[in-house]
């Protein structure tokens, strides 16, 4: 959003717009360990901190009288881990919000971006570790909370670098097809994509179990690309897997307004071994180091009254 700066026409012409002029310390790392007697439980996090003021005096007349050192916002970070604890990272992004913006008049903005480490508690014969954990794959959780004057905070959750693959259940076909078209109609294909999903919640922030929603989302990813275990479930497109991950997410979690999903596509072909003299019913595949990023697609979509009139692609 454009905005305008209050400042003398003596130092500012009156020709300018300003744009932005956040600032802020990034990529922030902390270990919270929270320690129940022998019990202990983590949480290792990257924050991200900007903040806006209401004035850009230190870029044209060099008055830092207002400037809150990036160094002040990594230690405010620190000191609030220690003073309020992290049960979640919306909560902990929350707080900071709120810090700044109560603490200095002058803050008229705040964003607060965290990534959580997928550190997972080690288990031996069903048995959890008091104190030793165990790097996840099942892809990063972060947040993004923003916080204006005199307005309510907003809450964005989300899960990215999460890879999923099916062998089978995948095809595309009745696409437009044209001169330059060379791709041929697949009915059975290997469906692997790596996504992004990033959800919003409405203004009712109060008594979310934060933790607890976004497990219900990480699930609905699952059960929406596999489908049941026995048989899964027949995907035509990227495209109707991304709807059908939104939708599953929106039917299930009435607290998130709106959804938004990327895929990013890695193709696997079948491998010709003919020349070795070898048959290959799709046993073998092979795949290049470029192409997991080359096909993206996106689809951002909000929680309806009516399902009925839900879009569907």
């Amino acid at each position: 959003l454009r905005h305008w700066h209050s400042l003398s026409n003596k130092y500012i012409p009156n020709e300018v717009e300003y744009v932005n002029s956040e600032y802020g310390k990034n990529a922030v790392r902390i270990l919270y360990v929270r320690r129940e007697g022998k019990v202990h439980c983590i949480k290792e996090l990257a924050i991200s901190v900007h903040i806006r003021l209401n004035t850009v005096c230190e870029y044209f007349i060099a008055d830092n009288s207002k400037v809150i050192p990036t160094d002040t916002i990594k230690n405010t970070i620190e000191a609030l881990a220690k003073c309020n604890g992290i049960r979640t990272i919306e909560e902990f992004g929350l707080d900071i919000c709120e810090h700044f913006i109560k603490t200095f008049c002058h803050v008229v903005y705040c964003n607060a971006f965290i990534q959580e480490v997928p550190w997972q508690r080690l288990e031996k014969d069903n048995t959890p570790h008091a104190h030793a954990f165990l790097y996840s794959s099942e892809g990063i959780r972060f947040c993004e909370v923003e916080r204006a004057q005199d307005k309510p905070p907003i809450v964005f959750s989300g899960i990215k670098n999460l890879k999923l693959m099916k062998t089978t259940q995948s095809g595309f076909q009745g696409f437009l097809k044209e001169r330059y078209t060379t791709l041929p109609e697949r009915i059975d294909r290997v469906l692997s994509v790596e996504t992004l999903i990033k959800w919003c919640y409405g203004e009712c922030l109060d008594g979310l179990d934060y933790d607890s929603i976004w497990r219900t989302a990480h699930e609905s990813i699952l059960d929406a690309f596999a489908g049941p275990p026995e048989t899964g479930h027949y995907s035509p497109s990227y495209q109707k897997t991304v709807n059908c991950i939104q939708t599953y997410i929106l039917e299930r979690i009435p607290q998130i307004e709106e959804v938004e999903v990327i895929l990013s596509n890695i193709h696997y072909s079948a491998t010709n071994l003919e020349k070795l003299g070898i048959s290959n019913d799709k046993e073998v595949r092979i795949t290049f180091p470029w192409s997991s990023k080359l096909q993206y697609l996106l689809l951002w979509i909000a929680h309806w009254e009516e399902w009925d009139h839900l879009i569907q692609i």
